[in-house]
């Protein structure tokens, strides 16, 4: 019989993660603690904890609880701000990138991370107007000015008057991001499927290309 030797132990230190993997576990901790809606763990050292981070290793990362926030904000919209870049020549295709922004941006702004923050925002406006600050600049406004400059080039090709530009993003931020908003806000519903995200996007674009959409006729 042939003798086999086990492979001794090794032991030490765990592995050291990179600051940018121990950055992205800090912020996948703070969406997990949002998405929870338990506000009481939204501290940065139970923030610390969950992503397995030292106090002192946290605050070499990031300055704060609403510095942390803002970076969670940006990696979200990160994505969102990849679309709207390619060209557009007509009304269908002007349709057809629209709808995709805006269904991100509706699964973002409804998802369970967007919505804790929008209510520590709402909640804490007084106490930590910070928090407002960000939700409100660096992710709805943010949302909102980037559709406003890319409608601004479809009325600068003629799909729509350049006085209407105003009048769509207040339309579609009303049917799509508000009153969602307010029906959270209120209690009335908690959650939205990503078919009733579809069905709201749908309606919104029908109304956006029968008030604002200048079709080119067929010859």
């Amino acid at each position: 019989m042939t003798e086999t030797t086990e492979q001794p132990v090794r032991r030490g230190r765990p592995p050291i993660r990179s600051r940018q993997e121990q950055m992205t576990s800090l912020l996948d901790a703070a969406a997990q603690a949002l998405g929870s809606g338990n506000f009481a763990n939204v501290t940065m050292d139970a923030i610390a904890r969950a992503a397995g981070i030292s106090k002192k290793t946290l605050y070499l990362l990031v300055a704060s609880k609403e510095a942390l926030l803002s970076q969670l904000v940006a990696r979200d919209l990160s994505t969102l701000e990849l679309l709207l870049e390619s060209g557009i020549d007509c009304a269908e295709d002007l349709l057809s990138e629209l709808r995709m922004y805006l269904t991100l941006w509706a699964r973002l702004t409804l998802s369970p991370l967007a919505l804790g923050l929008y209510l520590m925002a709402a909640q804490g406006r007084e106490t930590a107007p910070d928090i407002a600050r960000i939700w409100y600049q660096e992710g709805a406004e943010r949302c909102l000015s980037l559709l406003r400059g890319w409608l601004g080039k479809a009325a600068g090709k003629g799909l729509l008057a350049d006085d209407d530009v105003e009048s769509a993003v207040e339309l579609i931020d009303a049917l799509l991001i508000s009153q969602p908003l307010k029906l959270f806000t209120l209690g009335v519903q908690q959650s939205w499927s990503d078919e009733q995200i579809e069905q709201r996007v749908e309606v919104t674009l029908g109304l956006f290309g029968r008030c604002f959409i200048h079709r080119v006729p067929k010859p």
